[in-house]
């Protein structure tokens, strides 16, 4: 699909979303002008401005060649492949990501937009990052954890929870700290995070 007639810049397409960000998304531009998809450059207009501890958002937010980032198979998948698919087609592309960097568990749901002109000069990438978490140990859950862990997740509390699954609320709390332990963390968000 060709729409050179009604071609614009990346610069007036970002432009016209950038003041709707919030902090939780992040808006870059991807210059896919040289050939190899390496020397592609990525320029972060808006970035990800949450604090975390599990991962140095701002430094993997610095404006760069696609050659110069860590983690190369995930940025081979989630950026080179979606550019080119998206500037194939021509039209906005939407995914998800769920995914590590840097052993970082990563949900996103992301859209791309083409090079208007059908050129594939640029694609423009928004993420809205759903969550970043600590994957934390491997470890198998019985039934009534599993139940434990969705009540959890439906904002339920110990005494809820024991009545949904006639426990008393003591043995809920020792089964959710045994849990925190097996899985290696030390919150019960970092335990639902983990455990889904």
């Amino acid at each position: 699909m060709n729409n050179a007639g009604n071609a614009v810049s990346a610069d007036k397409v970002y432009a016209s979303v950038e003041k709707m960000l919030r902090i939780n998304m992040v808006l870059a531009t991807v210059d896919m002008r040289p050939l190899s998809p390496w020397d592609w450059r990525v320029e972060f207009i808006g970035s990800y401005e949450i604090p975390t501890t599990l991962l140095d958002a701002r430094g993997l937010q610095q404006n760069r060649q696609l050659a110069d980032f860590p983690e190369r198979p995930y940025i081979e998948r989630h950026v080179i492949a979606v550019c080119k698919k998206t500037a194939d087609i021509g039209r906005p592309n939407f995914g998800k990501i769920d995914g590590k960097i840097q052993d970082i568990k990563v949900a996103a749901d992301w859209l791309l937009l083409p090079d208007t002109s059908g050129q594939g000069r640029w694609c423009i990438a928004l993420l809205e990052i759903r969550s970043i978490s600590s994957p934390g140990r491997p470890s198998r859950f019985d039934d009534v954890d599993l139940s434990i862990l969705q009540l959890l997740r439906e904002g339920l509390s110990a005494r809820e929870i024991g009545i949904a699954i006639k426990k008393s609320a003591r043995t809920v709390e020792h089964r959710i700290e045994k849990m925190k332990a097996r899985t290696g963390v030390n919150a019960i968000v970092r335990l639902l995070t983990t455990a889904s």
